[in-house]
């Protein structure tokens, strides 16, 4: 096992098929800085001054660093691309260049117009030809946010909240051109929008579960595509991304308590399953993707909530989303308690294996997990800080 370092070559692929338009050096006399001052937070060229606490300096600060070291931050990008991806599209570092200033204005002016059209670039060419992207977009801006906090204080949370911030939402927009580009209909693009408004209105609120609901759509739906079964990858990503979504419906006071939860308690936290199928009906989602959120900590003996369903009674996406939750559960850091290693995730399931979780699914996850390159392909972190430990 070792800790992801760096993304594989479809960061190149994706990112290469943009075309270049908006890209330049820094300035030598920029704006930013010159905008920087004592009552914004001025930041000296070292560091992040003491000032920078707050996401509006926060904002001004990364701007100054994208400004400043763009070439810099540029190579450093560069250098996590595989030789081979780097030979195919000699103009990546161009492209690289675009996103950069796409970025730059974001945190200069709140501006998406060159990020969304280098976003819509990608999207339309993965709809073109039928691939998919979300993947490579993932690893693409993990990549960058590293890249990126080499130039600044990766200390300051408030630097740092905002970039995952901004990289999340680049994800998100990414995901709807690109739903946005293969729907028909107005309808199904105001059903992005209203799913992506759900999952950000929850991960806004739990800040140790941000890009949660992304890793575990990422991890079912991979589970699911290497099992034996019919049924819609995209769906499963679907209810993977929402799977969480009725913890919106849960008090405060519960849900971001730093330590376990009462019997009072635990019995509110369990309604968050059918609080989620209740927010989700009234939109005509897909039945099958509904039905996985009303019942993904169903347990395969009939131990789970909220309807003590069991085996195949289960809805087949809820069976996986139940192996996918858990294991990402496991592996990531919360509030009252530190990560576990995949080793350790993966013995817990295999224990649990046809009483908790179905026993085909474990397999699956198993065989992902053994498979060398899977999990990085898969980056299960989504835009989480803490990547923890993957196999390869």
């Amino acid at each position: 096992m070792q800790r992801v370092s760096s993304p594989s070559n479809g960061m190149a692929s994706g990112l290469a098929a943009v075309a270049a338009g908006g890209a330049g050096g820094g300035s030598s006399e920029s704006p930013v800085v010159a905008r920087l001052s004592v009552a914004d937070g001025g930041v000296a060229d070292g560091g992040v001054a003491d000032g920078v606490t707050d996401r509006a300096s926060a904002r001004i600060y990364l701007a100054s660093c994208l400004d400043r070291h763009r070439e810099a931050i540029t190579a450093s990008w560069l250098a996590t691309v595989e030789d081979t991806a780097r030979e195919r599209f000699p103009d990546l570092d161009r492209y690289l260049r675009s996103l950069i200033s796409g970025l730059y204005e974001v945190f200069r002016d709140d501006q998406w117009s060159l990020t969304q059209t280098i976003i819509d670039g990608l999207a339309e060419r993965r709809a073109r030809t039928g691939l998919r992207l979300e993947q490579g977009i993932q690893r693409a801006l993990l990549a960058g946010r590293r890249s990126i906090l080499e130039y600044c204080d990766s200390d300051n949370p408030a630097c740092d909240d905002l970039l995952l911030d901004v990289l999340h939402e680049c994800l998100f927009r990414f995901f709807e051109s690109y739903q946005g580009i293969r729907m028909a209909s107005e309808n199904d693009r105001l059903h992005t929008r209203i799913i992506k408004s759900l999952v950000m209105a929850l991960e806004a609120r739990d800040p140790y579960t941000k890009g949660h609901s992304i890793s575990v759509a990422l991890l079912a739906q991979k589970i699911a595509e290497s099992m034996e079964v019919t049924l819609d990858a995209d769906r499963v990503y679907l209810a993977g991304l929402l799977h969480d979504v009725g913890k919106v419906g849960i008090p405060d006071a519960i849900l971001l308590k730093p330590g376990p939860l009462t019997d009072d308690e635990w019995k509110v936290m369990q309604q968050h399953p059918s609080k989620g199928a209740s927010i989700l009906r009234p939109i005509k989602l897909y039945p099958d993707v509904v039905a996985a959120v009303m019942t993904h900590h169903e347990n395969w003996d009939g131990s789970g909530y909220p309807s003590r369903l069991s085996g195949e009674d289960i809805p087949p996406i809820a069976r996986i989303l139940r192996v996918a939750d858990s294991f990402n559960a496991m592996t990531s850091t919360r509030s009252h308690r530190p990560s576990r290693s995949v080793d350790s995730a993966m013995e817990e399931l295999l224990r649990s294996r046809g009483e908790t979780y179905e026993p085909r699914a474990v397999e699956a996850l198993i065989d992902l997990v053994e498979t060398p390159g899977a999990m990085r392909e898969l980056n299960l972190a989504s835009l989480q800080i803490d990547l923890g430990y993957v196999a390869v």
